[in-house]
């Protein structure tokens, strides 16, 4: 992935999207510990949120400075 454009944004635009990329993983995290541990979500549905949790962590360390 190209990531020229997103390094031409200013820098306080860069970290907004990085922390909102942080956050969006964090929260998934937290949300897959509390559905494991109370047992709600069905194997397909714990899959999709892992699935959103390493899209996002893949996403944020494509944006990360080299």
């Amino acid at each position: 992935m190209d990531t020229s454009s997103f390094q031409r944004l200013p820098q306080s635009i860069q970290q907004l999207v990085l922390d909102g990329l942080d956050n969006e993983v964090q929260a998934g995290l937290e949300q897959l510990d509390e559905t494991k541990k109370s047992g709600s979500l069905n194997s397909e549905q714990t899959a999709a949120i892992e699935g959103d949790i390493r899209r996002a962590a893949e996403l944020r360390n494509r944006f990360s400075p080299a």
